[in-house]
């Protein structure tokens, strides 16, 4: 099933604004390639925010799991290889690139705990990721800002799993209301 409704947290906040801005820096400088979505993440499929014309035809929950997979597993050969710190990962289909890049850590709380981020894009073959990695790098800084301003994205990054199942299920109510039984 398609999930093509989207809860307003995940598109009405100033990250979404950022990586809005991102897209339409990449449009201005390159006209070439189709970006279908980027979603901002924390490590544990988190999402903070998708872009505001992010596919409605994509599951962004599946794409979430998927990018921040791609990143665990990245990360765990930058570990058996001994190298320094990974900074992105990518899967190259068909017609689709699937890229995942860290933007840094936030602070999450007093205790100084902190979540990387990373940004997940999907895009067909003719993205020109280098300048996407230039518009990321641009606005890295931006969006840990934010995050670290937003109380509400804070918690959502601190919480539990039990925590963020609740959540889901929440957010599935707000979306599908009385509908939710038949989905669960």
């Amino acid at each position: 099933m398609t999930i093509n409704t989207v809860p307003k947290i995940l598109y009405e906040n100033k990250i979404t604004d950022v990586l809005d801005e991102i897209r339409d820096g990449y449009g201005i400088l390159t006209r070439k390639g189709y970006i279908y979505g980027l979603i901002a993440i924390d490590q544990d499929a988190k999402i903070i925010a998708i872009d505001s014309r992010f596919d409605r035809q994509l599951n962004y929950w599946d794409l979430s799991s998927i990018g921040a997979a791609l990143y665990g597993v990245a990360r765990q050969g930058k570990d058996f290889f001994e190298t320094d710190y990974l900074e992105r990962a990518a899967m190259i289909y068909n017609n689709l690139q699937l890229f995942v890049k860290s933007i840094g850590e936030v602070s999450i709380n007093e205790r100084r705990a902190v979540r990387e981020v990373l940004i997940v894009i999907l895009a067909d073959k003719d993205v020109n990721i280098g300048v996407i990695l230039l518009q990321m790098n641009r606005f890295a800084n931006k969006i840990k800002s934010e995050i670290e301003r937003n109380s509400s994205i804070k918690n959502t990054l601190k919480m539990t799993e039990n925590e963020l199942k609740a959540h889901i299920k929440r957010l599935k109510k707000e979306i599908f209301g009385d509908k939710i039984s038949t989905i669960s």
